[in-house]
């Protein structure tokens, strides 16, 4: 199941690394983006899997943006896509 962007929303101010190991758990891929002095990060498209009876499915994804000069790692910004 899918959190809502809503339910998303309450990571914000979170660190990072509890917060990718949760959705990992919830069966998330994330993307992490750092901004800052040394930003980094890259979001790949999502590009559907088609399985052999034709049936198509996308990764849930979680994109989670930070702060890379913030000792304690907190979310900026987190969306799904």
């Amino acid at each position: 199941m899918s959190l809502s962007e809503q339910d998303l929303q309450k990571y914000v101010g979170q660190n990072v690394d509890d917060t990718q190991k949760e959705l990992e758990n919830e069966g998330y891929k994330v993307h992490l983006v750092s901004t800052g002095r040394c930003a980094t990060g890259c979001v790949p498209p999502n590009n559907p899997h088609r399985s052999a009876d034709g049936t198509v499915t996308q990764d849930k994804r979680a994109i989670i943006s930070f702060n890379g000069d913030d000792p304690e790692r907190k979310i900026t910004s987190i969306r799904q896509d």
